[in-house]
């Protein structure tokens, strides 16, 4: 029998897991339940990954990789190992590929198809990167799903109880806060928000910071700006006694960043679970300020919810939890809390292999967090951003904006698509471009239409129509009009397959 499984990309460490036998299973990698994200190269051309490569951090930083999943989407970074230039996608993929390996050796038949999760903040062009590098690794990406989602899947299954959860996902580099109702197996997501960029690594870079500044006050030795071979030692090293440090503080109330030699110096700091707090607080005040603004996005109040689940290695800080308590109510720490999110996406998963009479009850509702939209002339002729889908709107969905030529015998309209919440096109994150040809020029206005569509895995494909002159544009001008310039799209598509629209369409990509 093929399976299908859920994959778990994390900053910091993978999970794969299955529905087999009518329970969700995690299958071990190399022995373990999780994997970490890291990648190592050696001389001869070796690749290792997981914990063989995190084991070689300390051996030769400078040939391995880790926490590439910050910088999904981003079309610039590279990493320059052994020769060779790879991207995030490329780590990505060869993290997958490993995973799947080991999940195919423990199922004992090869596994081709997986549904993966992403953050639910993630943009348009880290989740596409995300499906390219499940594609890398020769997988038939089935679907991809937001982790807060894929944690209240696993959560709310079968519960029989209709409710209103927040999902704190808090995990190695990644934040992401969810709302979602749930009746029976209807997961329906009110309001999404987060940070791509804030996780347990910042956790971790907060308490190195303070060490360096106490080890240059006794020593006299900047350990952050030393790039020689040896200061990276020092910092891989300093940031693994950091991370001990955290975990120690989850558990006692001080403990001790230690380095026996630390550039010919011995490090050795007590660092009490009061001064860690201080320094990981403007890290917490962020988290509280995107669970406000969910709340506010989905209109409720803290006493609407019934129940916040923390999901994330980062959140076993007890911090995390006081200050969840404090703004919202005691949460509820799910069950095997490194795993839950890889157990909702192999029950998602498990839809798309299970014969139809034993399927799951499962449907997801689900929004993106951020608007998408273009620039357009208003009538001050100021350039301006217009959301033609806002943020927090239910997808798959479609949607469109009515505008027209600006000028007398213009020829060509460019379109720029952005992302974002401000006034200001500048202000938000330019997505792309699309240059429509005005056939033939006239001295009238010529309706415009965009069309945006978000699909599945929260991509976007973006659309612009010359739309034709006459009673069918009367219909659509008087449509938006009445309808704050909505694009009256049925029209529309029965123009384009008569041919009497001029389209062009594009898959926007960063």
């Amino acid at each position: 029998m093929p399976y299908a499984v859920g994959i778990d990309l994390g900053t910091t460490n993978c999970t794969v897991s299955v529905f087999r036998r009518g329970v969700v299973e995690t299958l071990p990698v190399e022995g373990k339940t999780t994997m970490p994200s890291v990648v190592s190269f050696r001389d001869g051309g070796d690749v290792l990954v997981g914990q063989a490569a995190k084991a070689r951090t300390l051996l030769d930083p400078e040939h391995t990789v880790a926490s590439a999943k910050r910088f999904m989407g981003d079309r610039e970074k590279t990493y320059q190992v052994s020769g060779r230039n790879l991207t995030p996608v490329d780590v990505a993929s060869i993290v997958l590929k490993r995973i799947v390996e080991n999940a195919s050796k423990t199922l004992g038949e090869d596994v081709s198809d997986a549904v993966i999760t992403v953050p639910a903040y993630f943009t348009e062009a880290q989740r596409e990167d995300t499906k390219h590098a499940g594609e890398k690794a020769g997988l038939n990406v089935l679907r991809l799903v937001p982790e807060p989602t894929a944690a209240a899947i696993a959560y709310g299954m079968d519960k029989g109880k209709d409710q209103l959860i927040m999902i704190y996902d808090l995990g190695g580099g990644t934040f992401d806060i969810s709302i979602l109702a749930v009746k029976g197996n209807v997961f329906t997501v009110k309001a999404v928000g987060g940070d791509s960029r804030l996780g347990g690594d910042d956790f971790d870079e907060a308490v190195i910071t303070w060490a360096a500044k106490q080890f240059k006050a006794q020593s006299g030795i900047d350990l952050a700006g030393d790039t020689s071979r040896e200061g990276m030692k020092a910092r891989q090293l300093l940031k693994e006694a950091a991370e001990t440090a955290k975990i120690e503080l989850s558990q006692s109330s001080r403990t001790n960043v230690i380095i026996p030699n630390c550039l010919g110096h011995s490090l050795d700091l007590e660092l009490s679970v009061t001064e860690f707090n201080a320094l990981c607080e403007p890290l917490l005040a962020r988290t509280v300020s995107h669970m406000k603004s969910v709340l506010a996005d989905a209109g409720l109040k803290p006493a609407d919810i019934d129940r916040v689940i923390l999901v994330g290695g980062a959140t076993k800080t007890p911090a995390v939890r006081e200050i969840v308590a404090r703004e919202i109510k005691e949460p509820y720490v799910a069950d095997r809390v490194d795993e839950v999110v890889s157990h909702g996406a192999a029950l998602v998963a498990a839809n798309f292999y299970l014969p139809e009479e034993d399927m799951l009850p499962i449907e997801v509702v689900d929004v993106t967090g951020h608007s998408l939209g273009i620039d357009v002339l208003n009538e001050k002729h100021e350039v301006t951003f217009v959301p033609v889908i806002p943020r927090q709107t239910k997808y798959p969905c479609r949607r469109g904006f009515m505008g027209a030529t600006s000028r007398p015998m213009q020829d060509e309209v460019l379109m720029q698509v952005f992302r974002g919440e401000d006034v200001n096109p500048e202000k938000n994150a330019y997505l792309g471009e699309l240059s429509l040809p005005v056939s033939p020029p006239r001295v009238d206005f010529v309706p415009i239409g965009s069309i945006f569509e978000l699909d599945a895995d929260g991509i976007i494909h973006f659309t612009a129509v010359q739309l034709p002159i006459g009673s069918a544009s009367a219909t659509l001008i008087d449509h938006a009009m009445k309808h704050n310039n909505e694009l009256d799209l049925p029209v529309v598509d029965r123009l384009i397959s008569s041919g009497k629209a001029k389209v062009r369409t594009v898959a926007i990509k960063t």
